[in-house]
């Protein structure tokens, strides 16, 4: 937020708009911003100050620490909400910094960025846990590449974040960007208005100590499969969001199963616009069922219900071509099954049985299947003790979708049984 005081004061009843920031701060510093839009918040006035205060919102903001054209060499990243554990220890001034660092390679090109935590990082992390709140734990830090730049260096740190997001089962982001020259002089901050989430402890790759080096393993070997298919999967257009969006603890629990239900139903879509997708959303084609089959079947019906004396606002509502229209679409379930198949995914009958009804009482009655009259007696549902049950039996089905569809090979927590969850292959 950026809150501007005028001097000399301007009138109150003026309408203020602006589209950028610049300014120096008392110590030297170039500050730039880019507006967003002017928001209502304000802090309170001093008595006997006349005039108006205005506040707004910026998409980012730039300071400037050193002046002239000094050349960046080193970027680091302000990274929200990762559970941290290193993998290298570094000893510096007689003390130990440990780090993660991660090789991120596509095609013939590798970027090397660590991963480091804050000063203080035990009581933030402990803090964030606690409260279920937002803030920076570590920074990811890479050199910047002669190719591409800082442009280049962030588009790596956005797809890691993505990488570090599934792990975690939480939205992790980065909020700012601090620029270093050669000589590990600050140069630039810029602070970025980047969507966070409250953390969520849900996590499918280990981060504690004992699984110190399945989370390096987990990146290197998902990066380059998450570039190849982020683009065709929309793994960075909503897809994993709305996977991370059901896992989150701010709704009831019954609204988080309807949420994991429908990233699955966004990853289905997904898979049937793929352009080497083995099933299509209907049976026979489209434009020719319902152009040379509709109808007929539509007056078929309608004739074997006026011989049942059903009135003809009834029979149409049972008999239209719209309703017709749909006998040509493949079942959920066969559609769940080719994605499973074509991500190399083995579910069991029953686990996939027990997935189709528990996604089919959410969306059709907005009750998990365990609570739900009208599926009292399926067997399948019987299966589940109690909507914390069914909510963690889906919470695993998707972990396992989004593992192999990230061609991840490895250990990884099984929250089927959450208390505490084990660990599987996948």
């Amino acid at each position: 937020l950026l809150l501007c005081d005028f001097i000399p004061p301007i009138d109150s009843c003026l309408s203020i708009s602006a589209g950028k920031f610049e300014g120096m701060t008392t110590e030297g510093f170039r500050i730039s911003g880019e507006v967003f839009t002017e928001v209502p918040y304000l802090p309170d006035v001093p008595k006997g100050r006349v005039g108006k205060w205005t506040t707004f919102r910026l998409r980012e903001m730039s300071v400037q620490v050193l002046d002239g054209d000094v050349e960046a060499a080193k970027a680091h990243f302000g990274v929200t909400n990762f559970e941290f554990t290193g993998t290298k220890t570094h000893r510096t001034d007689n003390s130990f910094h440990s780090i993660l660092p991660v090789s991120l390679k596509y095609a013939a090109s590798t970027v090397e960025i660590s991963i480091i935590p804050l000063k203080g990082y035990n009581y933030i992390i402990q803090r964030i846990k606690t409260l279920k709140g937002i803030d920076v734990t570590c920074e990811a830090v890479g050199d910047i590449p002669k190719d591409g730049g800082i442009t280049r260096l962030a588009e790596d740190v956005d797809n890691l974040c993505y990488l570090l997001s599934v792990a975690r089962g939480t939205k992790i982001q980065w909020i700012y960007r601090d620029l270093y020259d050669e000589t590990d002089e600050l140069i630039q901050r810029t602070h970025f208005s980047n969507i966070t989430k409250s953390f969520c402890p849900l996590p499918i790759i280990d981060p504690t100590a004992v699984g110190r080096d399945e989370t390096k393993a987990f990146i290197e070997e998902t990066y380059p499969i998450y570039l190849e298919k982020k683009t065709l999967w929309k793994l960075n257009c909503g897809t994993i969001d709305a996977y991370l969006d059901a896992k989150a603890e701010h709704d009831f629990l019954q609204m988080r199963g309807i949420k994991l239900v429908v990233a699955m139903e966004i990853l289905k879509s997904v898979f049937l616009n793929l352009p080497d997708s083995p099933v299509k959303e209907y049976i026979t084609d489209e434009k020719d069922f319902k152009e040379c089959l509709a109808f007929s079947i539509s007056t078929a019906i309608d004739d074997v219900l006026k011989r049942m004396n059903i009135k003809k606002r009834d029979r149409d509502a049972i008999s239209n071509t719209k309703k017709i229209e749909g006998l040509n679409r493949r079942s959920f379930r066969h559609l769940l099954r080719k994605l499973c198949e074509y991500i190399n995914l083995r579910v069991k009958k029953g686990d996939m049985e027990l997935f189709v009804a528990c996604r089919n009482s959410l969306v059709h009655n907005g009750r998990f299947c365990c609570k739900s009259p009208e599926l009292e007696n399926c067997q399948k549902c019987k299966e589940l003790s109690s909507p914390l049950d069914e909510y963690f039996f889906l919470v695993n089905f998707l972990d396992r979708v989004f593992l192999k569809l990230l061609g991840y090979s490895g250990l990884y927590m099984n929250w089927r049984l959450p208390m505490p969850p084990r660990k599987e292959q996948i």
